[in-house]
């Protein structure tokens, strides 16, 4: 992360994240059932055009996903695009949305319509 306080910030107010553990070089925020290190090294980070594939993904149950993308889209805040629905009417159905973080960390939220299926998890 560039700097700690912004980065604090948008996890908090923007995607709703709760504080953890925080110490003055790192924190750890609370997000989506997932622990987030966010750590203060603005020499290592990179803009977008940079960053190739690099993102940290999350896959969501459909119905918060679709609450989730409303709330951001309109906010607004770092959005990398509209959301989309990959492969409609298939059995991989899937939505997906891009965002950043004030650091340009890629955060990519998803959905299937059949996680099981579609990731080869047993159901």
């Amino acid at each position: 992360m560039a700097e700690l306080a912004s980065a604090k910030r948008f996890y908090v107010d923007v995607l709703g994240a709760t504080v953890g553990r925080e110490h003055e070089d790192w924190l750890d925020v609370l997000l989506w059932g997932h622990q987030i290190t966010l750590q203060h090294r603005p020499d290592e980070v990179l803009p977008l055009e940079k960053q190739g594939k690099r993102h940290f993904g999350v896959v969501l149950p459909w119905a918060e996903w679709e609450r989730e993308v409303a709330r951001l889209e309109q906010q607004g805040v770092g959005l990398l695009g509209r959301s989309s629905i990959e492969l409609a009417g298939t059995m991989d159905e899937h939505g997906k949305l891009y965002l950043s973080d004030p650091s340009a960390n890629v955060i990519e939220l998803k959905a299937y319509r059949n996680v099981e299926r579609t990731l080869g998890l047993p159901a």
